[in-house]
């Protein structure tokens, strides 16, 4: 299983594609690199950083894409349709198997859910989904594919404060705790890939499979 060391940050980190200065640039890198379902087309690369403070869980995702598209609009919608990055995390392994899964699309539009496993998730509501910061390279309400397409960002800021009254029971980070989590990323309608950060071994594309998390240890 992988291992990620996400790093405290001092002050919060900002919704901005920069990663060579400021918070960003500290903060350690992962790839998006396995396809356990490739069965031809282009293996897009995807990259993600995380931080962590007190108050929040700040994520950026960097996808190469040259089929960029989305066009669910509707908080909890079927995101993973499109141009889509995906952050599954269990902030209590050792004491139950619930974990939440965020699904974003590349413009921004998000998906939130909480349980034990597919069946029966919690959906988070609108009230609380708009404390959930999200900032994209098209914020947009939908996005066309073009020929000029070729890359798009995505950062979020998951407060802890508003995760935990989403699922009913605190969540927090500080240093020595330890999740288990996995990082998604689909390719929309064009070039569907399925890409993984810790491979999923199963026959077919599911990304709700907790048994192939690896480890987030906050630092």
């Amino acid at each position: 299983m992988k291992e990620y060391i996400v790093r405290r940050t001092p002050i919060p980190a900002p919704l901005t594609a920069d990663n060579y200065e400021g918070p960003w640039a500290t903060a350690n890198v992962l790839e998006i690199d396995q396809f356990p379902w490739y069965a031809g087309g282009s293996k897009q690369r995807t990259w993600v950083r995380a931080l962590y403070d007190p108050d929040a869980l700040y994520l950026q995702f960097h996808a190469e894409d040259r089929h960029i598209s989305s066009k669910v609009t509707e908080l909890n919608g079927p995101v993973c349709t499109d141009s889509c990055v995906e952050f599954f995390a269990s902030p209590e392994p050792d004491k139950r198997p619930h974990y939440f899964n965020f699904e974003a699309n590349c413009c921004g539009v998000f998906h939130l859910g909480w349980g034990a496993g597919r069946p029966r998730r919690r959906l988070i509501g609108r009230d609380l989904a708009n404390g959930i910061e999200v900032m994209t390279a098209f914020p947009g309400k939908t996005k066309e594919e073009s020929p000029a397409d070729e890359h798009w960002w995505l950062t979020v800021t998951l407060h802890f404060d508003i995760l935990g009254e989403f699922i009913g029971r605190p969540i927090a980070a500080k240093p020595g705790s330890v999740w288990k989590g996995n990082f998604y990323r689909c390719g929309g309608v064009t070039d569907p890939q399925y890409a993984t950060w810790n491979p999923v071994g199963t026959p077919g594309p599911d990304f709700h499979q907790p048994e192939f998390f690896g480890t987030l240890r906050f630092e």
